[in-house]
C-alpha cells in the first residue's frame, strides 16, 4: 500500500502544470559579425571592451517549440588577459526570421577559459512567445587544434522554455 501511495504522489508531482510547462530545447548560435568600438588596457594589461556589437544566426528547436532568427548582442563588459581568460556580460535581442515582432530579449553572464566561452543566458519572450521565459547554457564548440586562430565561432545552446512564473505579492 505504501508503494502505491508514493507512486501516486510521484505521478501527481511530475504531471503537475509546473513540470508540464517546461520544454527542453537545444540549438546553436553562429556569429556572423563582431565589431569593437572602444577598448582599453588596465594596469594588469587586461583588455576591457567598453563597447562591442555581435550579430549571430540562431536556431533553437524541440518537440513543440522552434525559433530561428538573428541575434544582436551588445557586450557591456569584457575583461580578457593575453591567455584568453576573462568575463563577458551581454545584453541581447533575438528576432524571429518569420515575424520581427516575435523576439526574446535578455542578458548573459559568460566566462572565458583559454579563449573558450561558457555562458548562462536568461530571456523574456515577446510576440508569439509572450508570457514565456527561456533559460539557456551556451558552450563554445572549439575548433580542432591548429596553429591558426580559425575557431568557427559556433556555440551550442541548451536549456528550457517555460511560462513566466506568477509571483503573489
Amino acid at each position: 500500500m505504501k508503494k502505491l501511495f508514493f507512486v501516486l504522489i510521484g505521478l501527481a508531482t511530475f504531471t503537475s502544470p509546473v513540470y508540464a510547462q517546461k520544454i527542453a530545447v537545444e540549438g546553436f548560435m553562429k556569429h556572423t559579425s563582431f565589431k569593437v568600438f572602444e577598448k582599453w588596457r588596465d594596469s594588469g594589461k587586461r583588455k576591457h571592451f567598453f563597447s562591442a556589437k555581435v550579430t549571430s544566426a540562431i536556431t533553437i528547436y524541440s518537440e513543440g517549440f522552434g525559433f530561428k532568427g538573428t541575434s544582436e548582442t551588445d557586450l557591456g563588459l569584457s575583461i580578457l588577459d593575453d591567455n584568453g581568460n576573462g568575463r563577458i556580460v551581454t545584453k541581447e535581442i533575438w528576432t524571429s526570421d518569420k515575424d520581427p515582432s516575435t523576439q526574446f530579449k535578455g542578458h548573459a553572464d559568460c566566462d572565458l577559459t583559454s579563449g573558450s566561452t561558457t555562458c548562462v543566458m536568461w530571456f523574456k519572450g515577446y510576440g508569439e512567445f509572450e508570457g514565456k521565459i527561456m533559460e539557456l547554457t551556451f558552450n563554445e564548440k572549439d575548433a580542432a587544434e591548429t596553429d591558426k586562430d580559425d575557431n568557427p565561432n559556433l556555440y551550442m545552446l541548451e536549456g528550457i522554455v517555460m511560462d513566466e512564473p506568477v509571483v503573489d505579492q
